[in-house]
């Protein structure tokens, strides 16, 4: 896929870690400098954040803004996700900006490994990764119109497409 898409997307999620079973319908468009990996991890992490109905998605990349987020009712961030592993200066940042930072990325143990010492500072920060290869398949399985039925469990996620089914386990680093 090349240029700027546009996905109507239908998720049926059943959340069976936090008992939440709905039906998200939006329409959401690849940003510019976004690649089809980081849209990929943004739709999974926003499933994982959809049993509250205060959930919001980014559409317009700005740098310390989440990718997906919760608000309190006067419009303050109460969970950050952000997609992709960040630089430490960033982490730091998002500690001090928001009560709870999620990290949601592809294995990458050498970027965790370098991070893992610092962390104890920032005891807001929570890392969860799923394995490369399972991102890879979803990318490969994208088309414009989007229709996917999500369970989310304890430490796993399974996908369905209609035509094929792709399951991960989720792991937390931190």
């Amino acid at each position: 896929m090349t240029g700027p898409f546009v996905f109507k997307v239908r998720l049926k999620i059943a959340d069976l870690f936090h008992q939440a079973n709905h039906l998200e319908t939006f329409t959401t468009a690849l940003q510019k400098a976004e690649t089809l990996e980081h849209f990929v991890l943004k739709l999974i992490g926003y499933c994982a954040l959809s049993y509250s109905e205060k959930v919001r998605w980014l559409n317009s990349r700005e740098k310390s803004s989440p990718d997906v987020w919760h608000q309190d009712d006067s419009g303050v961030i109460e969970h950050a996700l952000f997609v992709g592993p960040a630089e430490l200066d960033d982490l730091q940042k998002y500690a001090k900006l928001y009560s709870k930072t999620i990290i949601f990325t592809a294995h990458d143990y050498e970027w965790f490994n370098a991070l893992e010492p610092h962390l104890i500072a920032m005891p807001n920060i929570r890392i969860f990764t799923v394995k490369q290869a399972w991102v890879d398949e979803l990318v490969n399985a994208l088309t414009r119109s989007l229709h996917w039925d999500v369970v989310i469990e304890d430490g796993a996620i399974a996908i369905s497409n209609g035509t094929d089914y792709f399951q991960t386990d989720v792991q937390r680093l931190s």
